[in-house]
């Protein structure tokens, strides 16, 4: 007879499983991005599983999913709002291994969903048709997926986003997922290929729909530079000792998309979720091939004296302002520059920027991309709950 624990072992491993296969591919969930749930019993008592913040999808452990007792989250689901303080403080007081990582920051979404697995990616199909207008998307919602599909306006990540999110999903039980405006797509169900297989098909759904409108997603491209770029990252070394490492990426098919009229702009609109202005800030630096030396110092001048009046503009007063450089180089008709501490992060911020130049460009070609607005883009910035995720 299989025992209690023996069950949630392997209902815990079939989740592990299933995140890395999530994770594992950059077209669903990106770098850290996304999180995923198991609800198991254990000791006669139910347990939520959810992503640890600071883990990686594609890199998932057991020890990375830590467990929460699921029945006291209950506690606060109708109750008085939570600050991020008290949220992470009230999480960490029903884990089951108090040196377990924090959870998730969408821990108590994944809580009042009432299926065993959830799944939450930020799936680059998804992005393009949640950066425009709510009304269009609810639109193209209905065409592709019926009643399938909750749909919901953006909310702030963390209890907002939990609560919101909940009373959704309650009001139409029919539903299998729930996309997120200006975030991203979760998807549930009762076994791990269930979910996973849902988040899939709905992702493939958006790809074709893209397809069929002239707005198709260009593929990911090889993971290399070329001239125009090469050229760029002395004198970017040399202006940027804070940023010691360099990445360029411009394939022909990305350096040619660099260089479409207009995308240049659309991609300092602003991110293309959440998760991606605490790594790649809200705009990249714009530079033109071939820019000497002394153009690039004028350059990193500019940009400095924008982000300091975006964060002027934007300050309550009681946050600190981060530094000013770029963590992006977008070069029109070349591709892109990861900037980053180490290689790494240099590595992620141009896989970020790539991302985001090739959903702008799709959800351009729709009609206009349209990613958050600024201040929200700060808020999410300044967010100290996100800051926290750069420090592990």
């Amino acid at each position: 007879m299989t025992s209690m624990t023996d069950e949630a072992d392997t209902l815990l491993a079939q989740r592990v499983e299933s995140s890395r296969q999530l994770g594992g591919n950059p077209e669903l969930a990106m770098h850290g991005g996304g999180n995923t749930s198991v609800k198991v019993m254990r000791e006669g008592r139910r347990v939520l599983h959810v992503k640890g913040s600071g883990w990686d999808l594609a890199v998932m452990e057991p020890q990375g999913m830590p467990g929460l007792w699921l029945d006291p989250l209950f506690e606060v689901k109708d109750g008085a709002r939570l600050s991020d303080t008290e949220m992470v403080r009230f999480l960490r007081s029903h884990l089951l291994d108090a040196s377990a990582p924090n959870p998730s920051v969408e821990t108590l979404l994944h809580a009042y969903l009432p299926a065993r697995f959830v799944d939450h990616g930020h799936a680059s199909a998804v992005l393009a048709l949640a950066s425009r207008p709510e009304a269009e998307q609810r639109e193209t919602l209905r065409a592709l997926f019926g009643d399938g599909l909750v749909f919901l306006p953006y909310v702030f990540p963390g209890f907002d986003l939990s609560i919101e999110g909940a009373r959704a999903a309650e009001a139409e039980p029919q539903a299998w997922g729930m996309w997120l405006a200006q975030h991203g797509l979760f998807t549930w169900g009762e076994t791990a290929e269930e979910s996973l297989t849902r988040f899939r098909d709905a992702v493939a759904a958006c790809e074709a729909h893209l397809a069929a409108r002239g707005a198709a997603l260009m593929l990911p491209t090889p993971r290399q530079g070329n001239e125009a770029l090469e050229a760029l990252v002395p004198h970017l070394h040399a202006a940027l000792p804070g940023l010691a490492f360099a990445d360029p990426r411009g394939a022909d098919p990305l350096a040619a998309l660099s260089g479409q009229a207009g995308v240049a702009e659309a991609v300092s609109r602003g991110t293309v979720t959440p998760d991606h202005v605490i790594r790649i800030k809200p705009w990249p630096l714009i530079l033109a091939p071939g820019t000497d030396a002394a153009g690039i110092r004028a350059a990193l001048a500019g940009f400095g004296a924008a982000y300091e009046r975006y964060f002027q503009d934007h300050s309550d007063g009681t946050q600190i302002m981060l530094d000013t450089l770029p963590r992006v180089a977008f070069v029109p008709g070349a591709g892109v520059i990861g900037l980053g501490r180490s290689a790494s992060e240099a590595s992620i911020n141009a896989d970020l920027a790539e991302q985001n130049l090739r959903v702008a460009a799709s959800a351009e070609a729709l009609g206009g991309y349209q990613p958050l607005p600024r201040p929200e883009q700060f808020l999410i910035e300044y967010w100290e709950l996100e800051q926290a995720k750069l420090r592990k």
